[in-house]
């Protein structure tokens, strides 16, 4: 059967025949074409147009919810879930870290966040910001390197240590977004800094309590024998952490120096 040509106006019974309109294949009347899996076609009606809209664009899908839901008081234990098979339950870890993420410079942006401090260095921030995606990601191998060192590979492999720091540092950004909230709200400049001031100390206290917890599900930790364990992975992260945060800090600098030759 051929394709019928996309120039020609439809005819009003066009939806009652028996032919794929994507393809042109026989369907004999199976809901999905056998050819190319297309969903039998029907009539628009508003409420087509609206779903279909919303299933192309939507950001937020109903396991991203249930997911994001559970994760904040269990990382571990989703992560593990995941890792273990209960894929179609969970949403993909990366997916949820990059909604994270760009929620959380979209957020930044708008609260002026990165941007609050004496105007001279605001030229140097404009550059910084548009690496700003890859400071998200240094914690990530922070978490991965601290798990791998302190915990090892007897049980789970390298990509399932990543799922773990995905899920783990999804739940940071998610609560480093709440920490914005109040800028959103009050909207007044004066209120930036300091507020950014305090927020990288109690910020970093959240952040240990997340990947504590994390660790302690994830790796089913007793913690009555493995206490030294967690409290070695929570070093390593914040060491880790430190130094690749500094050799960020040092590359920019030196391409901001670059740049200015």
């Amino acid at each position: 059967m051929t394709v019928p040509d996309p120039g020609t106006p439809p005819t009003v019974d066009w939806a009652a025949r028996d032919a794929c309109r994507n393809c042109g294949a026989a369907r004999g009347g199976a809901p999905y074409c056998g050819q190319c899996g297309q969903k039998a076609a029907h009539r628009l009606g508003l409420g087509d147009l609206r779903q279909e809209t919303w299933q192309k664009w939507r950001l937020f899908e109903l396991s991203v919810a249930r997911t994001a839901g559970r994760l904040l008081l269990r990382p571990g234990t989703v992560a593990r879930e995941y890792v273990e098979g209960a894929r179609s339950r969970h949403v993909h870890p990366l997916k949820l870290l990059l909604i994270s993420v760009a929620l959380l410079l979209l957020v930044l942006d708008t609260t002026g966040f990165l941007r609050a401090g004496d105007q001279s260095y605001l030229g140097a921030m404009a550059m910084m910001q548009r690496y700003a995606n890859w400071t998200f990601t240094l914690g990530i191998f922070a978490v991965v390197a601290s798990s791998l060192l302190v915990f090892g590979r007897r049980r789970y492999n390298l990509v399932e240590h990543l799922v773990l720091a995905a899920y783990a540092y999804a739940v940071i950004i998610g609560l480093n977004l709440v920490n914005q909230l109040p800028l959103l709200v009050i909207r007044d400049p004066a209120l930036v800094l300091p507020w950014r001031e305090a927020a990288k100390w109690y910020m970093y206290a959240v952040k240990g309590v997340v990947l504590a917890l994390a660790f302690h599900q994830f790796f089913e930790l007793d913690l009555r024998r493995d206490a030294w364990r967690l409290v070695l992975a929570l070093a390593v992260f914040v060491a880790v952490d430190w130094l690749l945060r500094r050799a960020y800090v040092h590359a920019i600098v030196a391409l901001l120096y670059a740049r200015a030759a």
